[in-house]
């Protein structure tokens, strides 16, 4: 037994061993400096703006706007309302201070715990939505 453990030991040992040479023969394929290209040119960011609104067979309609500037930061808003009057739109910034949103809502269900560095603006859903949400609960019994 003790034989075993001393063999896995030693066997061990040596696959550390070549590990480590391994892991460092790579670097000697590599010359000691490597050159960069001349000329190659950097573009700035090109601005650019787009957008749609679309309107679906059942009348939700959608939107998304979004455009950016020479800086590379992006601006825009998205979202949807439906026949109901249930609504989302969420406004964004994505710049060098990171991706910040701020959320429009009155979906059911939705809070204002502003998570993700995003804001929220909730209001009450409208009441055709809120009463479907209570047939939909409502016990439905099989005679």
């Amino acid at each position: 037994m003790i034989f075993a453990i001393l063999l896995c030991y030693a066997a061990a040992s040596v696959a550390l061993g070549q590990r480590d040479s391994l892991s460092t023969n790579h670097l000697q394929l590599l010359p000691a400096a490597v050159p960069l290209r001349r000329g190659v040119l950097v573009e700035a960011p090109q601005p650019y703006r787009f957008g749609y609104e679309s309107v679906d067979l059942v009348g939700t309609k959608q939107h998304r706007n979004e455009f950016s500037d020479a800086a590379g930061a992006v601006k825009g808003s998205y979202g949807f309302i439906d026949p109901q009057g249930m609504y989302r739109r969420v406004e964004y910034t994505a710049d060098a201070d990171g991706y910040r949103a701020t959320v429009h809502s009155n979906e059911p269900g939705m809070t204002s715990k502003n998570v993700a560095d995003a804001t929220y603006f909730i209001e009450a859903p409208p009441p055709s939505v809120v009463a479907q949400g209570l047939t939909y609960l409502k016990p439905q019994f099989k005679a």
